[in-house]
């Protein structure tokens, strides 16, 4: 069976960890797409009139269609792939196991996020120290409880899946704005799997910009 070809847009930049994971997820399922680099920061008068949320991804459908949030994005491209070409499974314990996964990922870039914005956006004399630290603590509470987990399968041959996906994601997002955190080491099993991703072409050809 052919590939199924959709235009779409998808709108945001790769350095965010969200846009990213449904760029990655849209190679390895076969989907083109025209990338639209706009910045929530740098481009927000054109981004509100795409996105009066402006917020990315967003995805354009060939229809006009406009989806937001990528976990719904991802859902949807599930659904429409072709055989053989879901990144989570339709049910069952290993669906459990890879949404359970992207979760903790999620965590984790979330609060690495609340860092960046907290640290970098604020004025000093309005970042509370107690705050950042807490979320230091959840971050790495969210990358410890991923490092427990068993080794990815697709280490050992399986077809990727949206938990690799979205935990490399989240990996490679947490050491670029805050490298001082994650020493080389410090996450073994996950920077096993995220050097096993990293150099996949659906990967190469996504990078943070």
């Amino acid at each position: 069976m052919n590939e199924r070809k959709i235009p779409m847009q998808l709108i945001g930049l790769f350095d965010s960890p969200y846009v990213r994971r449904v760029a990655v997820s849209m190679r390895l399922q076969g989907f083109g797409f025209e990338h639209v680099a706009l910045s929530v920061f740098r481009n927000q008068d054109e981004m509100r009139k795409l996105n009066p949320l402006v917020k990315v991804p967003m995805l354009v459908l060939d229809n006009g269609e406009k989806l937001i949030e990528s976990s719904f994005i991802l859902d949807y491209l599930d659904d429409i792939a072709s055989a053989g070409k879901r990144l989570v499974p339709a049910s069952g314990e290993e669906r459990r196991r890879v949404l359970q996964q992207c979760a903790i990922a999620l965590i984790g870039t979330e609060k690495a996020v609340q860092i960046l914005y907290d640290t970098k956006l604020r004025p000093a004399e309005k970042t509370h120290a107690p705050w950042v630290e807490r979320c230091k603590q959840q971050m790495h509470d969210a990358f410890g409880l991923m490092e427990t987990q068993p080794a990815s399968p697709v280490l050992s041959g399986a077809p990727i899946t949206q938990a690799d996906i979205t935990s490399t994601v989240a990996l490679a997002f947490a050491k670029y704005v805050h490298p001082a955190e994650f020493p080389a080491g410090c996450y073994p099993r996950l920077e096993q799997l995220s050097a096993f991703c990293e150099g996949l072409p659906a990967f190469i050809e996504t990078p943070m910009e």
